[in-house]
């Protein structure tokens, strides 16, 4: 009977909300982090920083352009994440909508920092989620009847109360079945009831192509990426001067205000290099997991190859062919939420 149960018009509107929202938060932390370079922009951080709640932090205007352009990022990867899972909630999908609610911090802070007034669009979505009647629908429970039984409910308050019926003779009982006389004869026999027969759990077929295919490709990507930081690691060890005299050339105001030396912008280039291929080395297990049978494993992938191909594609208006991994990691994405792979891991 859950399976017949219609989507409510209130999930409808939630997963519109939510890709609708997370579509204009994107736009927005790009058009804000396009902007930071500019005059205008750098007087508006002046002023904050002169403001008497802020100017006892001992931050910089470059120092606060860098926290809004990580901030802005996060934002961005966390609503392109919500618009991939927006789609899942038209389907009912419970991970969908654990993931969505894990999500609501960085898309509130990263709207904040993008400057729009979008992100509570999104945010209203995911309250929906947990509403009335999409919790039952979410639920497998009947959710037009107890909709139905909610509204009646509510209109019998509001209707004045009907006069009493006037007293009527009640009839008199009827004798019990073993006080009434059965005819002569045999006595039918009455079978048993019989308990219904399970239904049989649907076979897992064969893996889809598509699934196959996406957990190929983070594979490949995957070692590819390990590859170019690995690379980039190594010549930034042998050329550090050279990197440190662009770094201090661009930016010297940051490398005077943060003190930082040739031995601590090596460093922070290990770092950053590590937490990269710690990504890339945690994509291929989690295409792993998803390749053998792990929805949860799927979902998280799906995304972390959103989120990366965001990210790569800010990247790319620096070095544009990272536009092959912006357009690998989009394909994985699409490929792990196509209708036939999520059938068959119900199927399971």
């Amino acid at each position: 009977m859950s399976e017949q149960q219609p989507r409510p018009g209130q999930a409808t509107l939630a997963g519109g909300l939510i890709i609708g929202g997370s579509v204009f938060v994107v736009l927005a932390a790009w058009q804000r982090i396009s902007t930071l370079h500019t005059l205008e922009v750098q007087e508006e951080l002046q002023q904050v920083l002169a403001d008497p709640m802020t100017s006892d932090l001992g931050m910089s205007v470059d120092g606060l352009a860098s926290m809004i352009r990580v901030l802005c990022l996060l934002g961005a990867g966390a609503a392109t994440a919500s618009a991939i899972l927006g789609v899942q909630v038209f389907q009912r999908s419970t991970s969908a909508r654990i993931a969505l609610t894990l999500l609501a911090p960085l898309l509130f802070v990263g709207g904040l920092a993008a400057g729009g007034l979008l992100a509570p669009m999104v945010l209203a979505g995911i309250v929906l989620l947990w509403l009335q009647p999409t919790r039952d629908w979410y639920a497998g429970r009947p959710w037009v009847q107890r909709y139905e039984e909610r509204r009646a409910a509510r209109l019998a308050a509001l209707r004045p109360p009907a006069p009493p019926a006037p007293s009527e003779r009640p009839a008199l009982p009827a004798p019990p079945a073993s006080q009434q006389q059965m005819p002569p004869g045999p006595r039918p026999v009455v079978p048993s009831p019989v308990a219904p027969r399970a239904p049989d759990r649907p076979a897992v077929g064969a893996r889809p192509p598509a699934l196959v295919a996406a957990c190929a490709i983070t594979c490949v990507v995957a070692v590819v990426v390990v590859l170019l930081v690995a690379a980039f690691a190594a010549w930034a060890n042998a050329h550090s001067e050279q990197l440190f005299a662009d770094v201090m050339k661009d930016q010297p105001a940051w490398l005077d205000t943060s003190q930082v030396t040739e031995r601590d912008l090596v460093a922070g280039i290990y770092l950053i290099v590590a937490g990269v291929a710690a990504c890339a080395l945690g994509g291929i297990v989690l295409a792993a997991l998803a390749f053998v049978g792990q929805n949860w494993a799927r979902i998280v992938l799906a995304i972390g190859a959103g989120s990366g191909a965001v990210l790569s594609l800010f990247l790319a208006i620096g070095a544009w062919p990272l536009v092959l991994i912006v357009v690998a990691l989009a394909g994985t994405t699409s490929l792990l939420l196509r209708p036939e792979v999520g059938r068959w891991y119900a199927g399971r």
